[in-house]
């Protein structure tokens, strides 16, 4: 990849992210993050801790293994040898979760049981 590429990327994640920076893992591996540190390659994760609703009743054990088993279902992206491709991954993954959003609402399962029915 070229400085004229990296640089159109970089543009891209900081108008989505304003102070996302590079940061580095513990095997060496670079990644960007939000300005809170949250990898922005896997930022599905973190939305989906925040979002998962918690059983609180006593003596509930299985809400840590329906919890995990929510995170399982996440693809995660692994992190880069570069600074270079991690921008680049960073700019795939923003445009790829928006075109997952955008969508979802049109395959959600209240429009789809709704046409079935409709074709019925």
């Amino acid at each position: 990849m070229d400085k004229e590429q990296f640089l159109k990327n970089k543009k891209k994640v900081l108008k989505k992210y304003p102070n996302a920076k590079t940061m580095m893992d513990k095997d060496g591996k670079y990644y960007v993050a939000t300005e809170d540190g949250r990898d922005i390659c896997n930022i599905q994760i973190s939305q989906t801790v925040n979002k998962y609703q918690f059983n609180q009743t006593e003596g509930y054990i299985e809400g840590l293994d329906n919890f995990n088993s929510t995170l399982n279902k996440i693809a995660t992206t692994p992190h880069t040898d570069s600074v270079m491709k991690a921008w680049m991954q960073a700019e795939v993954a923003i445009r790829s979760n928006h075109i997952v959003n955008r969508n979802n609402g049109k395959f959600s399962d209240e429009k789809v049981m709704k046409k079935i029915l409709q074709d019925e």
